[in-house]
């Protein structure tokens, strides 16, 4: 009955508007982007041409050129980060002329993304954002000489990286590599294995990504499965206006450990990689390829890892009004494979059985897009993608001596319309569908399953100043013959605007996860730990509250607060049962709350910037009144960049209060012995760079000292943390 509806709407929606007529020839309108404040040129500000696919930027001298503009009154969308974003009304273009145009910007004291497109499935200034999101752009992920993506999200508000598990407000704790209750998009699409349900990070390399957008709470109203904590989209970059090549290089060595017993090696430890780059557009088409090579020696004894990552973005701008995109990714991968250490004594070597263990590994993601403006009120648009995941390992199990593989697929596809039915008004509505197929016979076994889904979302500005947004999404899974699983997931948006780029808001959305095949299929042994299957696992629930607000207490000081509340039911964690066998077993009741500051401030006329944010929260089992495993109370982010051209200096700091539960099992069995072992987290990072050139050549260099002090902690039970690092990275465009 839901899909009936939503393709009624769909239909009725597109017969209320106008076709567009054969576009007439088009014109051009070219310009200068500068700064309003000193007249500067402005390089990479984007130009869109609202109701349209058409977009250019501006080159180093700030000029651009915007072609095939259609015939007619126009809007032009002029955004750059660290400048105020502005809308140029009637803007006219007359086919075969030039307009010319000079446009200034004001710059914004503080450093923000001038859209957010993840929160509500479209494009929106941050203020009218109804939830709590964070944003990573790529100049970031450089500065820090982030390989991969999760190593970008360390300094997120809010968020806690654990052995690359993404934990979000407390959603999550540790599960051993399978299932996630963050979502991970790419352009918008899931990107998630079929079989184990996890997120893989190095599948795309940090090089590739233009920004990052996490939401924080459950967004499965717009999302589905998987997003019960939140959400992670990355967005990837798209060739700009003028050729551009690209070569980066870095390379780092590890400090050995201080204490003799734990030094399983004199030798030092090397990690490096190198990335190529190459975009362009030529007329209507547009190409973006990458290249990436890195490898590890590692800290630990066997925890190397030898990657491949390469990439490809096509798109065609079939006219004014429709576009469309492929993409394909692909990563090979073989590493060691370190579960734990042998003892605290011997804290970065394994068990002498795993020294000879390694995983191989190949994944791939093809994925394409397609919009079309029917009417300056009208715009649908169709996504898909494919993520192929294998792998092998040679863990011998008692279910196979010569280890363990697996073959998954994960198809997805979407369909989604927009329609404005008003300035102040803006109905979304869309379909989902998913299939997923897992052959892996001596760990999971094979299992095919899919579902299918409908979402609508109506927002509204009834009176100037405040917005609602209302919505929901029904969800329907199956997978092979076990009972289907649905849920409805509704949502609820207020946001209230303030002078000066203030804003208050709340949001309350339902969220929900379906295992995954890891979880309930499972028949494996691990380092001495058997696993077996739960074929009676139910989904994951949970209701998020979040009540928050923006103000700017200064042109140079801007604050953020939210106070959120997640409850969750029916939790899945991986326990010991009475026979000693381990099940992933529907046992925890949860209540999150807290609250998290963010202040970011920018000083001496910008060449300082900085961002302290603080989250405390308290996750506790509601069953028991035990603080969940794996989630400290507190987490403090501190993060500084001074700018004195042609210098950059850059410090973080990462404080975690200790964890306080973890799996204590581990340690009575003796599995991991000194596993009890766990401290406060006190990390410091420090970055120099500077930009200088050799026969007219612009080159970047720079010097990372990661953990500083060389501060020894765990993140997960029997995991000792990378020791002091040095990273030199070099770094040219052409």
């Amino acid at each position: 009955m839901m899909s009936r509806l939503l393709f009624a709407s769909l239909v009725t929606l597109l017969l209320m508007d106008e076709v567009r007529t054969q576009p007439a020839p088009g014109g051009v309108i070219a310009g200068k982007i500068t700064s309003s404040e000193n007249g500067e040129s402005l390089a990479g500000a984007t130009i869109a041409l609202a109701g349209t696919v058409l977009w250019t930027s501006s080159d180093a001298q700030g000029s651009f050129l915007l072609r095939d503009a259609p015939e007619g009154l126009h809007t032009l969308i002029i955004s750059l980060v660290g400048f105020r974003a502005k809308r140029l009304p009637d803007v006219t273009v007359r086919g075969g002329d030039t307009t010319h145009l000079s446009i200034g910007l004001d710059p914004a004291p503080l450093q923000t993304e001038p859209v957010i497109v993840t929160a509500s499935k479209r494009e929106e200034p941050p203020e009218d954002v109804p939830a709590s999101v964070s944003v990573v752009d790529d100049r970031l992920l450089s500065y820090r000489n982030a390989v991969t993506v999760d190593d970008a999200l360390r300094y997120v508000p809010g968020v806690y990286v654990t052995q690359s598990q993404v934990n979000i407000r407390g959603s999550a704790g540790y599960s051993f590599g399978v299932g996630t209750r963050v979502l991970m998009l790419i352009d918008g699409l899931p990107f998630i294995s079929g079989d184990t349900g996890e997120i893989i990070w190095e599948s795309l390399p940090a090089s590739q990504v233009d920004r990052i957008e996490v939401v924080k709470g459950a967004a499965s109203a717009l999302y589905g499965s998987s997003a019960l904590g939140g959400v992670v989209n990355v967005i990837t970059k798209d060739a700009g206006e003028s050729p551009e090549a690209g070569l980066r290089f870095y390379g780092g060595i590890y400090d050995l450990p201080k204490y003799r017993t734990w030094r399983w090696t004199e030798e030092m430890r090397f990690f490096s990689g190198v990335h190529l780059s190459y975009a362009r557009r030529i007329g209507d088409f547009s190409l973006a390829t990458a290249l990436d090579r890195s490898q590890n020696d590692g800290y630990r004894e066997n925890d190397y890892r030898r990657r491949w990552n390469g990439s490809a973005r096509f798109g065609l701008t079939i006219s004014p009004y429709q576009s469309a995109s492929v993409s394909f990714s692909i990563l090979e991968q073989q590493r060691g494979n370190f579960l734990y250490w042998r003892d605290f004594d011997h804290a970065f070597q394994p068990k002498t059985d795993q020294l000879a263990q390694s995983v191989y590994s190949v994944r791939w993601n093809l994925s394409g897009g397609y919009r079309h403006f029917v009417s300056d009120r009208f715009l649908y648009s169709a996504r898909f993608s494919w993520f192929r995941s294998r792998w092998d390992d040679n863990i011998p199990s008692q279910y196979d001596s010569a280890g363990s593989n697996s073959r998954s697929d994960n198809v997805a596809g979407e369909l989604q319309a927009d329609y404005r039915l008003s300035p102040n008004h803006t109905l979304i509505a869309g379909f989902a569908g998913s299939l997923e197929h897992v052959d892996a016979d001596t760990i999971f076994g094979r299992h095919t399953g899919g579902g299918g889904a409908g979402y609508v979302q109506d927002e509204i500005a009834l009176l100037d100043p405040l917005r609602i947004t209302l919505g929901g999404r029904f969800d329907y899974q199956r997978l092979g013959s076990l009972e289907s699983v649905s849920q409805f997931n509704p949502k609820l948006g207020l946001v209230y605007r303030l002078p000066d780029s203030s804003s208050l808001r709340f949001s309350a959305g339902r969220g929900f996860r379906a295992p995954s095949v890891a979880e309930i299929f499972t028949t494996s042994t691990a380092a001495g730990v058997v696993i077996l299957p739960n074929p009676d696992l139910r989904p994951e629930r949970s209701w998020s509250l979040d009540l928050g607000g923006s103000h700017r207490f200064h042109p140079c000081v801007q604050g953020d607060i939210s106070i959120f509340r997640n409850e969750f039911w029916d939790l899945i964690e991986p326990a010991f049962g009475s026979d000693g066998v381990i099940h992933f077993q529907n046992i925890t009741r949860a209540l999150i709350y807290g609250a998290e500051l963010t202040l970011n401030l920018n000083l001496f006329s910008g060449s300082a910037q900085s961002q302290v944010s603080y989250t405390y929260m308290v996750p506790r089992d509601v069953t028991t009144g035990d603080i969940l495993k794996y989630r400290p109370r507190n987490l403090l982010y501190v993060s500084t960049q001074l700018d004195e051209h042609p210098f950059r200096l850059g410090v973080d700091l990462r404080i975690l209060s200790r964890t306080e539960h973890i799996d204590d099992q581990f340690v009575t069995l003796g599995i991991i012995p000194g596993g009890e072992q766990r401290v406060p987290i006190y990390v410091a990072d420090l970055r120099i760079s500077a930009d200088w050139a050799i026969g007219g050549l612009a080159m970047s260099s720079g010097l990372h000292i990661n953990n500083l002090f060389q501060y020894y902690y765990v993140e997960l039970i029997g995991n000792m943390a990378p020791t002091r690092n040095f990273v030199f990275t070099l770094e040219t465009r052409i």
